[in-house]
């Protein structure tokens, strides 16, 4: 279909003044957004005494989307393992790990930091709170540890599910220490145990859309690690190595790039986006009973799929431009595959057909990882990809990973995670929340998963010479998107995370990671006899 466009785009009069309005359209929103970020902020004058930050265009429109049933709230929690015998203020015990001052002493760097932080939403501005550390009190709460994973996954619902008053504060930590392996965060507790690991602290948050474009935890996290020095060393000397490959090119070269990618792109990307639009449809709809209300219970559920490196091996099996967000993408679609058959075979009405494509939403961070003196946003934009989906046929698991990956690749020669992070923008200007809703749902092309790949250290990281065994986040759903879908790197191994806001399509989310690392399974299997 998209090449019938482009191709009718050269011929015809009527795709060409279409093309033309297109480009156009996209070009007044890469002017609107560089007129936006180069302009001064202004303060209002009804209060001069107290300092205003405006707010970033996304974390308008996710406060003019927000509703009581999808709040936009990125939650995620850090979990460390100790030896030592620290005192906890709540149980006034020993060996109870990092407690809230030691916690609350830590934190006071990146609020030092960053500006939102240390800031409530009042009148649309950022408002600096004038007493940060009673600020700073008042949002850390020392909790009860939790007593069996389920009592924790409970605790992480609440926090993915409850409203939270940006007017009063944009974020909340609960932060809680117990035996290790209690709260089930840390998935090799067992192991960790043996080494003479005795106890665990699970710093649980919860961060609102204004304070970030995405997520923000690799910013905080580094900001309170031992090893800030050299992660910060890290990043910089890639981007060295970035700007040294673009210069590389050609002027020619990157000229004919560009307005291949600007303005070809745009046409692309905006033609493939009204026809999804059109077309898509929700294969689970044939087979959940409309009737029957979702719990609002969220299920979530996290687990290791393997070390990167094995992962990236694996990926390039299929060819070199194979990406590992290409194989996170063909796991997600063979579970999503799955669950429909288990939903089909108890559905009292059988489907007359199943559809041959899924949408899912593919988040994309516009501007990398966060460098030493940046902002804590990092701007994210999305693309809707239509995925195969054939439950019942007998697809190899590296075909189905080598169509994917192709259907992938041509997304993202296309600037669509630019164009979605533009229009937002432009609907936060307006000000209109019953346009940020319709937009929020209809964009999505009836898409039953958003999946996102954010990348962690590439070591373990230490607060207070206190190892981080885990890190794990959980996706702000969009409204009618029932599936989430996380992917962090961190120490050499990759986290799969997964939230189900629809108890009708995945009731059980551990099960869904299940049919994820079957599929892994299978991909390996294949790429293992493909090179004997």
């Amino acid at each position: 279909m998209m090449a019938f466009l482009v191709s009718s785009w050269i011929d015809s009069d009527a795709i060409l003044s279409t093309s033309c309005a297109f480009v156009t359209f996209a070009a007044i929103l890469y002017f609107y957004q560089y007129w936006t970020a180069t302009s001064k902020n202004t303060t209002p004058k009804t209060n001069p005494k107290v300092l205003h930050k405006q707010m970033t265009p996304i974390g308008k429109f996710a406060l003019l989307s927000q509703t009581e049933r999808n709040p936009s709230i990125i939650s995620f929690f850090i979990a460390l393992a100790s030896k030592d015998e620290g005192m906890n203020s709540l149980s006034n015990k020993s060996g109870e790990g990092m407690n809230r001052e030691e916690f609350e002493q830590l934190f006071y760097e990146a609020l030092k930091k960053y500006s939102r932080l240390r800031s409530h939403i009042k009148d649309g501005y950022f408002e600096e709170v004038t007493n940060k550390s009673a600020f700073l009190h008042d949002s850390c709460l020392e909790v009860h540890h939790p007593k069996s994973p389920e009592e924790f996954k409970d605790r992480i619902n609440k926090f993915l599910t409850d409203p939270i008053d940006v007017s009063d504060r944009p974020w909340e930590i609960n932060i809680s220490s117990g035996p290790l392996g209690s709260s089930g965060a840390i998935l090799n507790s067992e192991e960790l145990i043996q080494q003479g690991y005795k106890v665990e602290t699970v710093a649980l948050f919860r961060v609102h859309h204004v304070v970030c474009d995405g997520v923000s935890m690799s910013a905080i996290v580094k900001e309170m690690s031992d090893e800030k020095e050299q992660l910060d060393s890290l990043l910089l000397d890639a981007v060295d190595k970035y700007k040294a490959q673009v210069k590389k090119m050609g002027m020619i070269k990157r000229l004919v790039g560009y307005v291949m990618y600007y303005l070809l792109g745009s046409v692309v990307a905006i033609a493939q986006q009204l026809w999804n639009m059109t077309i898509s449809v929700n294969p689970f709809d044939a087979v959940t009973n409309a009737n029957v209300k979702s719990d609002s219970k969220r299920s979530v559920c996290w687990k290791y799929l393997a070390k990167v490196d094995d992962a990236k091996a694996v990926a390039k099996t299929i060819g070199h431009h194979t990406k590992l967000n290409d194989l996170f993408v063909a796991l997600l679609g063979r579970a999503l595959e799955k669950q429909y058959q288990l939903l089909e075979a108890k559905s009292e009405t059988k489907p007359d057909k199943c559809p041959s494509s899924a949408s899912i939403v593919v988040t994309a961070h516009l501007t990398g990882s966060i460098l030493p003196g940046q902002s804590i946003s990092n701007k994210v934009g999305a693309f809707v990809s239509r995925i195969p989906f054939n439950p019942s046929g007998n697809t190899s698991s590296l075909s189905r990973l080598g169509r994917i990956s192709k259907i992938l690749s041509r997304a993202k020669r296309t600037p669509a995670p630019l164009i979605s992070h533009f229009i937002t923008s432009l609907i936060s200007k307006l000000g209109s929340a019953s346009l940020a809703r319709y937009a929020l749902v209809h964009t999505n092309c009836q898409a039953v998963a958003v999946i996102s790949n954010v990348m962690g250290y590439p070591f373990e990281i230490h607060w207070r010479s206190m190892p981080i065994k885990l890190l794990c986040a959980f996706l702000p759903l969009p409204p009618k998107v029932p599936i989430g879908l996380l992917v962090t790197s961190y120490d050499g191994q990759i986290i799969l995370s997964v939230e189900s806001a629809d108890s009708r399509v995945v009731p059980d989310a551990e099960k869904f990671l299940d049919f994820m690392l079957e599929e892994y399974e299978s991909i390996c299997l294949e790429a293992a006899n493909k090179k004997d």
